[in-house]
């Protein structure tokens, strides 16, 4: 049962650690960390904009995502090798679409919930991208 276990355990890191040398090995330096923070910014804002019937204010922030995740899409593209990467930026970009889509509907509970897609794009790529000590 205990050599199980350790085989088990031994799998599950030959298995994760691709994705831990890909972090640890891929330099970001050159990625604008400016237009991160500004990007940090209005993801904090851009559901309780919609939440609060604030379309304006909401289309500011989602124009704010966009560049965002047009920048990351071209960043990760000239990279390489990181697809993943590249598929997050294209996937919030939809969300976005979605989010104005439903903003020029007055649907803001729909938007609202495309924009918590828009986050969850955020957050994945940050999971595999971010560097452990940023402050974004």
């Amino acid at each position: 049962m205990r050599k199980l276990l350790m085989l088990s355990m031994l799998a599950a890191m030959i298995v994760a650690a691709p994705v831990f040398a890909q972090r640890i090995t891929l330099d970001l330096k050159d990625y604008d960390d400016d237009l991160m923070h500004d990007i940090d910014r209005a993801i904090k804002y851009f559901e309780p904009d919609i939440s609060g019937q604030n379309a304006d204010a909401a289309r500011d922030d989602a124009a704010e995502l966009r560049r965002g995740f047009v920048y990351t899409q071209d960043y990760f593209t000239k990279k390489g090798n990181t697809p993943d990467a590249v598929e997050i930026s294209k996937q919030g970009l939809q969300q976005l679409d979605a989010v104005l889509k439903e903003l020029d509907a007055q649907n803001f509970d729909g938007a609202a919930e495309a924009a918590r897609e828009v986050s969850k794009a955020c957050r994945s790529c940050h999971d595999t991208y971010k560097p452990d000590k940023a402050r974004f």
